[in-house]
């Protein structure tokens, strides 16, 4: 057995999960532990008011940080000293700091010294994700993700898509770059549609996930005659969300549209194995979690081919179309209405997929990145 002792750096663990990357970092960190790896994990907590250890799987030592200002300063930036002074015991010799959100790269760059090597798992290129927009606190957190694909070691990538990306933008740091699937843990639910016609959306509200495409595809199908419902559960911005409501409204869908906010995650399990169908209408994306999760359910889906989701999904075990295109979206809707036993088909596919890509089935692609970053 390699001994390994890593400093993982996370904004989302455990309880402390929002979303994608927060699911992905848990099973990750878990997965790294079933493998021997000895590992300390530092993750904000919002509703603690003073830090605290605890332990976790075989020997995950967790130190939970308050999200407050003692800790966390401009751009939820990790205040160094306040930790270093209330934890002198981090300063040991680590064999690796994987870092996983941009906030704890100045922690990073004080463990590591120049000495200790950095991995970055980077679940999503900001300027990418975000459109390159010129606010200054947005530029200002490019730069430090930016800074970091420069002086790390080596950069975890999920999908082709975005080393495609990195290639375009930042070639020079292809020749340190893995490209490693993000991985499922098994999930207790399983499919058991409670109709045939109510369909759901699981995410955050953002304009780049292709809501709106949804909301208007619903409304052409629902023109067709169709009696088609969609819940949507996550949470957006309040002006989006606002936005969103007042286009169900304009469309006359108030009664076959309903929003339920967030939910924890064993609830969205529920409701994905309750839904006819799971959508994912993204226009951009760098991987595509909450499929994943619908398809180990085993709940038919309905994605786009955006990014990493067109890597994770194919046309053998989903209703596909092109981003952004409102009309193959009303169609493939149509086509999942219309058509149970092709949905039935599918599902099942799609779930034979989703056993693929099991933490454990991973685990020596993870093993060799974190191995060949020591030698």
């Amino acid at each position: 057995m390699i001994y390994l002792k890593v400093l993982s750096l996370t904004n989302e663990f455990a309880e402390e999960s929002f979303g994608g990357a927060g699911t992905a970092a848990t099973g990750m960190i878990h997965m790294l532990d079933r493998l021997g790896i000895h590992q300390t994990v530092i993750v904000p907590r919002s509703d603690w008011t003073v830090p605290r250890w605890d332990l976790r799987g075989l020997q995950i030592k967790v130190l939970g940080l308050p999200r407050n200002s003692h800790y966390f300063g401009y751009l939820g930036m990790i205040n160094v000293d306040a930790v270093c002074q209330t934890f002198p015991e981090l300063r040991q010799e680590w064999d690796l700091i994987h870092c996983q959100a941009i906030n704890f790269t100045p922690l990073a760059y004080t463990f590591s010294r120049g000495a200790t090597p950095i991995l970055y798992t980077v679940y999503s290129f900001l300027r990418k994700e975000l459109g390159d927009r010129p606010e200054p606190e947005l530029q200002a957190q490019f730069k430090i993700q930016e800074d970091l694909l420069m002086r790390c070691q080596r950069i975890h990538l999920i999908s082709q898509s975005e080393r495609n990306y990195l290639a375009e933008r930042y070639p020079q740091y292809l020749s340190k770059t893995d490209v490693i699937p993000l991985g499922i843990s098994s999930l207790p639910e399983r499919w058991q549609p409670k109709s045939t016609n109510e369909f759901l959306y699981v995410g955050r509200l953002l304009d780049y996930k292709g809501i709106e495409d949804l909301i208007l595809a619903l409304s052409l199908v629902r023109q067709s005659g169709r009696q088609v419902h969609l819940n949507i559960i996550g949470k957006g911005p309040d002006y989006y969300e606002d936005h969103l409501n007042k286009l169900v409204q304009a469309k006359k869908l108030t009664s076959w549209i309903k929003f339920h906010g967030w939910q924890p995650s064993s609830e969205l399990w529920r409701w994905m194995s309750q839904a006819a169908g799971l959508v994912v209408p993204s226009r951009r994306e760098a991987y595509g979690l909450v499929a994943l999760e619908g398809m180990t359910i085993g709940v038919p889906l309905i994605a786009s081919k955006a990014g990493g989701l067109a890597e994770l999904v194919s046309d053998s075990y989903a209703l596909t179309f092109e981003p952004g295109n409102v009309r193959q979206l009303a169609n493939s809707l149509r086509t999942a209405v219309d058509n149970p036993t092709l949905l039935r088909s599918l599902a099942a596919k799609g779930h034979e997929q989703a056993l693929t890509l099991e933490w454990e089935r991973l685990a020596p692609r993870y093993l060799r990145a974190l191995t060949f970053i020591n030698n």
